[in-house]
């Protein structure tokens, strides 16, 4: 597989195992930034730009999906993944 495996579907964004919530992806994306930070990625530069990579790619496809999400008439993205209401 070439590239991070975060894609932009539909409004939902697309990982190697399956979708994420736009929760989910944020916090990803926050982790393989602290990854790519962390003092000891210096030793290992190749692992510290994949996750850097990691993570933009991941941001890239969570903008992607709020865009999407809010030209399909959503006024916050988030309310996709929680559940409908049901009348009583």
């Amino acid at each position: 597989m070439n590239g991070a495996p975060f894609r932009h579907i539909g409004g939902a964004v697309i990982a190697d195992h399956g979708a994420l919530s736009l929760a989910a992806a944020r916090r990803v994306a926050a982790f393989y930034r602290r990854e790519a930070e962390h003092p000891g990625a210096a030793a290992t530069p190749a692992l510290a730009r994949l996750c850097l990579e990691r993570a933009r790619n991941l941001d890239a496809a969570a903008t992607a999906a709020i865009e999407w999400r809010r030209a399909a008439g959503w006024s916050d993205p988030d309310q996709a993944h929680r559940p409908l209401a049901r009348p009583v």
